[in-house]
């Protein structure tokens, strides 16, 4: 009777699974099929038995399928979504912090044989503290009876609220205290990001540093998209700012983000009352007018060309909406993918990047470039890379994020134990 198993069968989204098929006939055909009930997503796989009657996805090819090649994660990344549902829906989904239910089925010889398993965003350990605190708003989530734990403030980007707990709690899971800090489209805070004042990110630090179970401990920020940007901005204005992780970042300051393209002409963020300069210049003819056409089209947006010659155009004078990164009192890290459609996020981590080297930064910094990855590509692993497009929560239209789904998820899978690894190193103990 065929075998199926999973290992293990409840874990956190970024541990490692093992699908292991047994009690096969030797050269037989094995069909697999992936299904994730809550996200609506699912692949499948035709597998070949071994000489010893197996199928180990580790490190056996499928014969055919949703992906190719001997790749553990295969069937968690080509998921194709039902349809309705994208990444942006999923990232919705995720936010809720929900248990992510799997059912896996094995057909062999005519008969199937399935195995249910759970694969969860928080940790049983993990402990959820809500912030609502003056103007303060968020999740703050910690290891039980946690103290001096290194602190990450994590921020989401254009798409608001505070869809991006999840990150913060999978990094509660490896020792860190985690707060997701929502700044506009949430509870009582500003309806649209236009002109944010930094002041409350600041106010944020404080708050972590405060609390027990951060103390003495040094604390980072981590931002993904226009959250990177925020990111970025942070480590340049208050020296309270230990380390950064800016995920497909900008490194100049740029417009806010609303219900109608107007908010693109003024300023995101503030600080001591003064908004910053945007990039691109109000009014620019390019971005507004492909933006407008492909909402009247209803086709998904590719931000990146108007960008890219934006960019050539303002040639030197990008310097005046460059964020002043070298000022930063701790490491960097960014990554970009390099065929994220949304922005350039390459060209504009790039431009951060240049500054650190022509100022010799004396903190570390690297900027990880991803080839064929897009927007989306800064997401932990095991998720469905599959969908490359999807409807903004705030801005009434599609985006084009780019990527291919295999591509998206081999830089998830190397960036995200790369970012655990940083975060711990350089939250651990003072620059020398």
């Amino acid at each position: 009777m065929t075998r199926i198993s999973v290992t293990p069968l409840d874990a956190l989204l970024d541990q490692p699974v093992v699908i292991e098929v047994a009690n096969l006939q030797p050269g037989s055909p094995v069909h697999l099929r992936l299904r994730n009930h809550t996200l609506r997503a699912e692949a499948r796989a035709e597998f070949v038995a071994s000489a010893e009657g197996r199928v180990n996805v580790a490190i056996h090819a499928p014969a055919a399928g949703d992906y190719a090649g001997i790749d553990p994660a295969g069937l968690f990344w080509s998921a194709r979504f039902d349809a309705g549902s994208d990444v942006v829906s999923m990232i919705d989904v995720l936010s809720q912090l929900v248990p992510l239910p799997y059912t896996l089925t094995a057909t062999a010889d005519g008969r199937d044989a399935a195995v249910h398993f759970t694969r969860r965003l928080v940790d049983a350990n993990v402990v959820r503290t809500p912030l609502r605190d003056g103007r303060l708003r968020g999740t703050l989530f910690t290891r039980n009876g946690a103290a001096s734990s290194p602190g990450v403030i994590v921020l989401g980007g254009s798409d608001g609220g505070n869809l991006w707990a999840f990150i913060a709690a999978l990094l509660a899971a490896h020792g860190f205290a985690a707060l997701s800090l929502p700044y506009f489209g949430y509870e009582d805070l500003p309806r649209e990001m236009i002109e944010i004042p930094l002041e409350y990110f600041a106010d944020a630090i404080e708050w972590m540093r405060a609390r027990p179970e951060v103390g003495a401990a040094r604390v980072g920020v981590l931002g993904m998209s226009r959250g990177g940007e925020a990111a970025l901005l942070l480590g340049a204005s208050f020296d309270e700012v230990a380390a950064v992780v800016a995920l497909v970042p900008s490194g100049v300051t740029g417009g806010g983000i609303g219900a109608d393209f107007s908010a693109m002409g003024r300023s995101a963020w503030t600080l001591g009352g003064v908004p910053f300069r945007v990039f691109p210049p109000p009014g620019d003819p390019l971005t507004f007018q492909e933006a407008g056409t492909a909402f009247a089209a209803g086709t998904p947006f590719a931000g990146t060309p108007a960008m890219l010659r934006a960019l050539e155009s303002a040639g030197a004078g990008i310097e005046d909406v460059a964020i002043r990164v070298e000022r930063t009192r701790g490491a960097i890290f960014m990554m970009s993918g390099e065929d994220d459609r949304l922005w350039p996020s390459t060209r504009l981590a790039e431009i951060a990047e240049k500054r650190l080297q022509a100022t010799a930064f004396s903190y570390p910094f690297e900027h990880r470039r991803y080839p064929s990855a897009g927007h989306f590509a800064c997401l932990p692993p095991n998720l469905p890379a599959t969908s490359t497009a999807g409807r903004h929560p705030v801005v009434p239209m599609s985006f084009d994020f780019g990527g291919t789904a295999r591509a998206n998820a081999a830089a998830s899978a190397d960036l995200w134990p790369r970012i655990v690894t940083f975060l711990h190193r350089h939250l651990a103990s003072a620059h020398e």
